[in-house]
């Protein structure tokens, strides 16, 4: 799905076009751009929903965002990342994914 700036008004009601201008502008949303202009797609909307949240609900200053869109950003990276390796492990014949796992328990026991 792509959508221009007014669809995406109109989806994400709290958005005002000025403010999805300007939070383009800042870097924290990059739509594709077109002829027509920015396009937004399904992941764009959803960043814009949680720039609403924060902005809005959590009254985040805008000094504040990049550092918090930042570290969300990573956390995604992470997850992405962490699933990636579990499909790897899961691939793995089973006497090494039981290796992997008796070595996990064991750092885990270390730690506590």
């Amino acid at each position: 799905m792509s959508l221009d700036e007014r669809a995406v008004v109109t989806k994400i009601e709290r958005l005002t076009l000025r403010e999805l201008r300007v939070w383009v502008r800042e870097g924290w949303v990059r739509p594709a751009q077109s002829e027509s202009g920015p396009l937004f797609d399904d992941l764009d909307v959803a960043r814009l929903r949680l720039l609403c949240d924060l902005r809005k609900d959590l009254a985040l200053s805008s000094d504040v965002v990049p550092t918090v869109l930042t570290l969300i950003d990573q956390l995604h990276r992470t997850r992405r990342d962490l699933r990636r390796l579990s499909d790897a492990i899961g691939e793995q014949p089973d006497d090494v994914r039981q290796a992997i796992v008796s070595a996990l328990q064991k750092r885990t026991e270390r730690e506590f």
